[in-house]
């Protein structure tokens, strides 16, 4: 089990695991592991000496990964598989591997070479019990929405079809919820993919969230002046309206589910997200949290604290701040908490397409450490922005922030993505 660490895609597509310190470095892949298919549920055999699966081979370069995602208990992780066969075709496929061991297994192969989005051949999210992996990829019927148990000789199962969509699980992994064209739909487990419940009828957003219990959803429906955020539930088949905003918005839960945070433009041209806002969900108790330029944010595991990417279009630099989250009930006297900001940085075009998605990102794709003090991110420090299509000349590097102390950013790899396990 992998407690405490952080996964990140090295400069030359391998995937690596380490201590937040930079100590302990393992790749886990491009060394002498085995690997097993689909129909074979159980993988290989445990090796009686795991160090010969540590035995470093040459790098084979035509062959790369992408996105890993760890499972909720760290014992493993879902990754992107690329793979330049000898006739040059590309083969691309989701792998399941052991955090320690390196052991992999295929659970899924695409049936076309396609990518969902720039740099990205699937979206992995595991379930939040770790039973299922479910993932988008792109299929011959276009971009598909699939879960899979890797624990079984069964295949990956279709949940739905079409685009855009977009999807959360609830904090017990009993319920799905899916954002469809212009459907929210709700699939309770087991995933009965002609039993959904419809929840509404909505454009004008991506991401519905899930209270962490799985009681309560969020979703907003406008049009290009602005948007409506609703928040239903098992309760009753009425929507309760909470909050208007304008047309760009996204918005999350907090893990404890007791806040919805809304992040929108109130300007209709607007293009980029100035302000966030913490809303309870019955529409009482609002408050600004936020209020400038932002292009993310990230509650942090214990709900006390929001992240955010902050934007600065004179210097072109994004810059990674933090502040306390206030309660909410407190009324009286309240006062925008004061930021802290952490780090200046161009992001990698691998983490700026998280933050572009980051209302998706977020539930699979911690930034925070699993003790809420910390963050890790990818890129270079500097204002002038990197081109999206790839790493810097020199490389992104891999940062880890002090998001409770004055410690200054600490550089501990090379890579383009990183991700902090959930334990």
């Amino acid at each position: 089990m992998a407690v405490d660490r952080i996964a990140y895609i090295g400069p030359y597509g391998d995937l690596f695991t380490v201590n937040p310190d930079g100590s302990d470095e393992r790749r886990l892949t491009g060394v002498s592991r085995v690997r097993s298919r689909p129909s074979d549920p159980a993988g290989p055999a445990s090796p009686s000496d795991t160090a010969a699966f540590y035995q470093v081979q040459d790098l084979d370069f035509n062959e790369s990964y992408a996105w890993p995602t760890w499972s909720p208990d760290g014992t493993r992780l879902a990754v992107s598989r690329v793979q330049i066969a000898p006739n040059r075709s590309m083969e691309v496929s989701v792998q399941v591997i052991d955090a320690v061991t390196g052991i992999s297994r295929i659970v899924y192969e695409n049936d076309v070479p396609g990518l969902i989005a720039d740099g990205s051949p699937h979206y992995l999210y595991w379930s939040p019990d770790g039973e299922l992996l479910s993932f988008l990829a792109t299929t011959r019927q276009g971009m598909t929405l699939f879960a899979v148990n890797p624990d079984t000789a069964e295949g990956a199962i279709a949940l739905e079809r079409g685009a855009p969509l977009y999807f959360s699980w609830s904090g017990n992994g009993q319920n799905l919820i899916v954002h469809s064209r212009d459907e929210v739909k709700l699939l309770r487990r087991p995933l009965l993919v002609d039993d959904p419940q419809h929840v509404a009828s909505a454009v004008g957003f991506r991401t519905p969230a899930l209270s962490a219990d799985g009681e309560r959803w969020a979703w907003s429906g406008g049009d290009a002046s602005g948007s409506v955020i609703y928040v239903g539930g098992s309760g009753g088949p009425t929507a309760l309206h909470i909050l208007d905003t304008g047309p760009l918005v996204a918005f999350m839960w907090s893990p404890d589910g007791r806040t919805l945070a809304v992040a929108d433009n109130p300007d209709p041209q607007g293009r980029i997200y100035q302000r966030i806002r913490l809303v309870s969900s019955d529409g009482s108790g609002l408050r600004t949290l936020v209020e400038e330029p932002l292009l993310a944010f990230y509650w942090s595991p214990d709900s006390a604290r929001m992240a955010w990417v902050g934007v600065d279009a004179e210097e072109q630099v994004f810059e990674m701040k933090v502040s306390p989250v206030a309660e909410l009930r407190s009324l009286a006297g309240y006062q925008t908490p004061e930021a802290r900001e952490l780090f200046r940085f161009r992001p990698s075009g691998e983490v700026f397409t998280m933050f572009s998605f980051f209302d998706q990102y977020a539930y699979s794709h911690s930034p925070w450490s699993p003790d809420s003090t910390r963050l890790v991110v990818a890129g270079s420090e500097g204002p002038v922005a990197e081109r999206l299509n790839g790493h810097s000349p020199t490389g992104a590097r891999v940062y880890v922030l002090d998001a409770v102390g004055d410690a200054a950013p600490s550089e501990i790899a090379q890579g383009g993505v990183a991700f902090w396990s959930w334990n």
